[in-house]
């Protein structure tokens, strides 16, 4: 197991990694620890977690029986 341990303020959602060639194209675990308990800070900030997006909700496809077939290949000019 490798480990990098830095500190840093957090001033945006990025945060720039010491070392960033050692981590590039590979799976980390990140952990973000504070002094503060999370009741300290405000509730602005200490919303760590934004809320998963979700896919749109968007009503079933149906065919009203007027649908079409493809054209076979052998109508189509190829050469």
């Amino acid at each position: 197991m490798y480990a990098v341990e830095f500190e840093t303020d957090i001033e945006n959602e990025f945060i720039r990694l010491p070392q960033f060639e050692k981590l590039k194209n590979r799976h980390v675990k990140v952990i973000v620890l504070t002094e503060d308990s999370p009741s300290e800070i405000p509730m602005s900030e200490a919303q760590v977690v934004t809320p998963r997006r979700r896919p749109a909700k968007v009503p079933p496809i149906r065919f009203n029986e007027d649908s079409f077939d493809t054209v076979p290949d052998s109508s189509w000019d190829f050469s």
